[in-house]
């Protein structure tokens, strides 16, 4: 195969070149006419090289040294860089491979691409997977399978099919269709569409966001609505909206919803504040319960001395000891010693030692310790009126 020769300390204008072309840096390539260099062969590039234009060839490689294309670069087969490559405008390759830098200026598409230490694309990134050890900024939309990024990526949106690890924190500027996320740190999202979200740290959405599975080992903030399966978060959970689930919330310490909560079973370590929420089967809050509208389930449990503003609505309500709550309807309630409440329509009534009531409306059974205070009489009645809720 022939081969073009540029020399050390050169500066080379080249048209159209048949077979390989090789050439040593420090040196310059320039277009004979035209834009672009096209080269039929590959090209190989030993120290820093400039390309004053585009580039087309079949295969490129670099052993050392920081390549600069000046336009787009097209290579229909591999790119293996050892260091650093720049281009101004786009790229397109079968398989990337940089051990340093990749910053395009213009848009990436690519089959895989493995980036040593930092990739910038400045427009579109379509590939179907992306490798980068340090960090990855995309200002367009990124159309991908797999990402794995050890550190910061940062993403204008798009849509990524498979599996992303991002060993620190990913930020999505744009609404972002995902399958699996998994970040270290911190997730940042502009509202999207997934499967599953797993982040050690925090999670903010600003935005609707719909995801069938959330485990967040710190916060969860959402500024708009939130809907899926299940969520897990190990500290705090802030949204704005709504929060509608088909299964189970769990938070480790506060629960804020400033919308309606609604899910089969609900367990909240600290405070729980909505203006409603609604379960189909279990609700634990082990501290306050702040709602306007009410807090419904088939089973309510408070721990110990929680208290509870807004009304409760279940088919057992159990409050823990020295606990306080407003008004209940249920059909079994259950309170622990030294427990206040309000007023309490329930089938059967079990009261602790001590209890405060004011308000007793029962219909079957009522069972009590020493020392129960009524502020009113106990009314046994054949039915209860509707709840609220």
């Amino acid at each position: 195969m022939d081969e073009t020769r540029v020399g050390r300390g050169s500066t080379a204008r080249l048209g159209r070149v048949e077979g390989r072309l090789v050439a040593e840096g420090p040196s310059v390539i320039q277009a004979l006419g035209g834009s672009s260099v096209v080269v039929s062969g590959g090209v190989r590039f030993d120290g820093n090289v400039e390309v004053d234009c585009g580039l087309e060839c079949e295969s490129l490689e670099s052993t050392e040294g920081v390549i600069r294309v000046n336009g787009d670069l097209l290579v229909h087969a591999d790119v293996d860089i050892a260091d650093a490559l720049y281009t101004k405008g786009g790229m397109a390759a079968r398989d990337v491979d940089v051990g340093g830098r990749l910053i395009v200026g213009a848009s990436l598409k690519a089959g895989d691409v493995d980036v040593g230490g930092k990739l910038e694309v400045g427009e579109n990134a379509e590939a179907d997977v992306i490798d980068v050890g340090g960090s990855l900024g995309v200002s367009g939309e990124a159309r991908l399978k797999d990402l794995d990024v050890g550190g910061r990526a940062d993403l204008g949106g798009g849509e990524l099919t498979g599996h992303v690890d991002v060993g620190g924190s990913l930020t999505a500027s744009r609404a972002l269709r995902f399958r699996r996320i998994d970040a270290g740190g911190v997730l940042e999202l502009s509202g999207g569409e997934g499967d599953s979200i797993r982040v050690g740290g925090r999670v903010r959405t600003t935005g609707d966001l719909k995801c069938a599975t959330i485990e967040v080992g710190g916060v969860f903030e959402a500024d708009g609505s939130v809907s899926g399966k299940d969520v897990e978060v190990g500290g705090r959970l802030s949204v704005s909206g709504d929060l509608r689930l088909e299964g189970r919330v769990e938070v480790g310490g506060t629960a804020e919803v400033s919308g309606s909560l609604t899910g089969t079973d609900l367990e909240v370590g600290g405070r729980l504040r909505s203006a409603m929420a609604v379960l189909g089967g279990k609700a634990e809050v082990g501290g306050r319960v702040e709602t306007s509208r009410g807090l419904k389930a088939a089973s309510i449990e408070l721990g110990r001395r929680a208290s509870c503003v807004g009304v409760l609505v279940g088919g057992t309500v159990h409050i823990g000891r020295a606990s306080e709550v407003q008004d209940v309807y249920c059909k079994t309630f259950v309170a622990e010693e030294r427990a206040k409440m309000g007023t309490v329509y329930a089938e059967r009534v079990e009261l602790g030692d001590e209890c405060v009531v004011g308000r007793l409306v029962y219909v079957s059974e009522l069972s009590e310790g020493n020392g129960v205070r009524h502020r009113t009489p106990p009314e046994k009645a054949a039915s209860l009126p509707s709840p609220p809720l």
